[in-house]
């Protein structure tokens, strides 16, 4: 899985390129949150729930509909921004999460399609170095390969896309205009 500093960055990187007109700043921070809650799920090991199981780690917590039930907690806790381009930003920030847990070399994949399916999915590409559960990264030093290897595959790219974004959004002024 990538570092939940870089699921956490996700959401917010979008809510940037959005701009704050479209994403609010509660909305945003909602969003975060519900990018790194299927990361709740390593509770599991301490009940010797196995890593492959339903509700093991990448189970069904790490899936679309888990996403959508994400994405409606967290429009329960929005006031003013209950609106379906919101839910729809709140259930990207969720499945942002397994979505690019998909792209690391670590584990079978994800239950993307559960209750649908019981298989587990993954890129064919898988770029991303896997970040140790419970801060086995720091204590191997493997830390700074798993964040440069986050910034080149997912944060560099989504704020380039991002970028596109914000500027595409801008009024731009028309030099033509005025002229004869």
């Amino acid at each position: 899985m990538p570092t939940i500093l870089t699921h956490a960055a996700l959401p917010l990187i979008a809510a940037w390129g959005m701009g704050r007109a479209r994403i609010s700043p509660r909305l945003a921070v909602v969003g975060t949150l519900l990018a790194v809650a299927p990361d709740l799920d390593v509770i599991g090991r301490a009940f010797d729930i196995p890593h492959d199981a339903l509700l093991g780690h990448r189970g069904i917590s790490h899936g679309l509909l888990a996403a959508a039930l994400l994405a409606l907690l967290g429009m329960a806790a929005m006031t003013k921004d209950r609106t379906l381009p919101s839910f729809a930003f709140l259930f990207a920030a969720a499945a942002s999460h397994g979505l690019t847990d998909m792209l690391t070399a670590g584990g079978k994949g994800i239950m993307l399609w559960w209750p649908l399916q019981d298989i587990r999915y993954a890129w064919a590409e898988r770029p991303v170095e896997v970040s140790g559960i419970l801060g086995r990264s720091i204590a191997n030093g493997r830390l700074p390969a798993i964040l440069w290897s986050e910034l080149v595959w997912l944060i560099g790219p989504s704020m380039f896309f991002a970028s596109v974004v914000r500027w595409a959004a801008v009024p731009h002024i028309d030099l033509n205009k005025g002229q004869s």
